[in-house]
């Protein structure tokens, strides 16, 4: 019997020391996060000087090529892999520099958060016994994340580990949707598409202004959806009225550009509107399923993308966010995935 024992224990004492040593030598590295692209996929097309570059895209957790320790992998070989996380229907993306990124995904009533750096990926999807329910726009400020959620009618103050920290607006807000963070004034400009407005709130949820109203004038709105601070202005997605308008952080109208058609320069229906390091404006048009760029006055500079599913290619796309290394994040809602772009500065 003594015998016996003594066979089994060897046994399993070998069978721990192989899985050990296994454990440490299968470890897998971090991958590379956007592989090169060949042949290059730019815009404008060759011969002309390119400005635009498609890095790859991200469609959830296993795109983010985390490392894995051996015992990481090992686990992985004897229980099977974790389910990944994937994006359902991201509808706007924010960037927290250098390398964290949320995204609000309304199919999936949940928000992302991304870490590029440690390549984690989490998701939520709401708090103690309280649910999102149509998170629409994020903006991050600081550590702290700002969700609007349409069909709670409020916005939901988030830690960067997605634990709750505040709500507010239920009071006055129909149906928030886009969101921004102007440092300046140390104010949150929600965008209510329901009320045709911009709601202003400071950082503890209370109040401090409207800014315009339905209509068609300059600096009125017809069923706004997102929106871009940039220093002392704000750059707003009217949607329905098919253009985009430029006001101060006070909403004064600044200039006023686009039109419904369907020619170079005009809009179906935009929404995602960011600025880049040169000041060009970006928007989104969800049914030109492109991108079109704009110098401040409203000229029409490059447009790229168009219908489809192949890389560089479009499918109900919605938010965007432009981070400080001009790369452009767009929220391909109908594909699924974000995808990465970059703007090309001039040389000179």
């Amino acid at each position: 019997m003594c015998s016996r024992f003594a066979d089994l224990w060897r046994f399993a004492l070998s069978v721990a020391l192989l899985l050990t040593t296994a454990s440490f030598g299968c470890a897998r590295p971090k991958g590379i996060l956007f592989e090169p692209i060949d042949p290059p996929r730019v815009w404008p097309p060759p011969p002309e000087q390119p400005r635009i570059r498609l890095l790859g895209t991200i469609s959830g957790s296993e795109d983010l090529k985390a490392a894995q320790s051996g015992r990481e992998v090992l686990a992985g070989l004897l229980r099977g892999p974790r389910p990944p996380i994937k994006f359902s229907g991201p509808h706007s993306v924010a960037v927290r520099e250098p390398n964290v990124l949320a995204v609000a995904d309304t199919k999936l009533a949940a928000a992302h958060v991304i870490d590029l750096d440690q390549r984690t990926h989490l998701l939520v999807h709401g708090w103690d016994e309280e649910r999102l329910a149509s998170p629409v726009g994020v903006t991050w400020v600081g550590q702290r994340l700002f969700v609007t959620d349409a069909k709670r009618h409020e916005v939901i103050e988030l830690d960067d580990q997605g634990r709750f920290r505040h709500r507010f607006g239920a009071d006055a807000l129909i149906r928030p949707v886009g969101i921004g963070y102007a440092p300046k004034r140390e104010q949150l400009y929600v965008v209510d598409g329901g009320a045709h407005q911009l709601k202003v709130f400071d950082l503890d949820g209370r109040g401090v202004g409207t800014i315009g109203g339905p209509g068609s004038e300059p600096g009125a709105f017809n069923y706004p959806t997102h929106i871009c601070v940039h220093g002392d202005r704000l750059l707003v997605a009217d949607s329905g009225n098919s253009r985009v308008q430029l006001l101060d952080l006070d909403g004064a109208c600044i200039s006023v550009f686009g039109q419904k058609g369907d020619g170079a320069g005009d809009f179906s229906l935009p929404k995602g509107v960011a600025f880049d390091s040169d000041g060009h404006i970006y928007v989104v048009d969800a049914h030109f399923e492109n991108v079109q760029i704009f110098n401040t006055e409203g000229q029409l500079l490059l447009a790229f993308g168009q219908e489809g599913r192949e890389l560089g290619r479009f499918w109900l796309p919605a938010g965007l966010a432009i981070d400080s290394k001009d790369r452009i994040w767009v929220a391909d809602s109908g594909n699924r995935r974000l995808q990465v772009f970059e703007y090309i500065r001039s040389a000179s």
